[in-house]
């Protein structure tokens, strides 16, 4: 692509449809520019990667910055945000994620008796990909596309307890977080010392928080750079105690969100080989 002397920013208006078209051009070729040689570009990288001039660059990448598809470090340079990032994760369609991983969740649900679901993350909440109902659970009115906040479900949590501390900071903001029911966890600093608990064992607890009278148990599954793209969950809504759901079912959980992990590394270690 040859420079040009008139290139516009993302904000001119003056050259109408044509102009409108070209900024959307320029602004996904930027985006399109990291991967994992290229986690993060310097603005003078970029200019030189999209043979767009130094300031037009900077532009565009303001631009992005404000719209959350970029950030910045403090070494200034800049990285796919969280919106570029919810982007991708929703590209690993949720529908191919959830096909693959069915035979598996199915294989829970029969070892466990109880229910078993997948949800990826969308902004502050869960969005549920599958659903594999228990008879004791087909009153809940949840379904393929329903969506939970985050910080009150076990799904929310193996996902959260995983990503980078800016990150969830980012995603449940610094104030109050909502009470679903008077056993939700609504203090920050007390959710941020219960993600460090699900880090150190691997899986997530939620006890009545968001439903009264159902547990769950999550795990989160990861892509073949360790990311959590998803987690998985075992619902209940039946008297146990905390020795069956840490020592029976948790085991179960997470064995089988391991192994979805393990097929989605080897189905990207395979697609990079292609």
């Amino acid at each position: 692509m040859a420079r040009t002397s008139n290139e516009n920013s993302p904000g001119d208006a003056g050259g109408g449809k044509k102009d409108g078209i070209q900024s959307v051009s320029r602004a996904l070729a930027i985006l399109e520019l990291f991967n994992e040689r290229r986690p993060e570009l310097t603005t003078s990288e970029i200019a030189s990667l999209t043979e767009l001039n130094r300031a037009t660059a900077y532009r565009f990448c303001q631009t992005l910055l404000n719209l959350g598809y970029l950030e910045e470090t403090q070494s200034r340079t800049f990285r796919p945000g969280l919106k570029a990032i919810s982007l991708a994760r929703a590209a690993l369609s949720s529908r191919e994620l959830s096909e693959m991983a069915r035979p598996y969740l199915q294989r829970l649900r029969e070892s466990t008796g109880e229910t078993v679901n997948m949800a990826l993350l969308s902004g502050a909440e869960v969005v549920y990909v599958a659903r594999l109902l228990n008879d004791d659970l087909l009153a809940l009115r949840l379904f393929v596309g329903s969506r939970l906040p985050v910080h009150a479900t076990s799904l929310g949590r193996a996902i959260l307890a995983f990503l980078p501390r800016e990150e969830v900071e980012q995603i449940l903001g610094g104030g109050e977080l909502e009470a679903v029911t008077q056993y939700t966890i609504t203090d920050l600093g007390k959710l941020t010392q219960e993600l460090d608990r699900v880090r150190s064992r691997g899986y997530s607890l939620n006890d009545e928080e968001m439903v009264l009278g159902i547990r769950g148990v999550g795990a989160p599954v990861f892509d073949a750079s360790d990311r959590p793209i998803a987690a998985i969950n075992v619902s209940i809504a039946r008297p146990l105690d905390k020795t069956e759901l840490r020592d029976v079912i948790a085991p179960q959980v997470v064995e089988t969100a391991r192994a979805i992990s393990t097929l989605v590394t080897e189905l990207a270690i395979d697609s990079d080989h292609r």
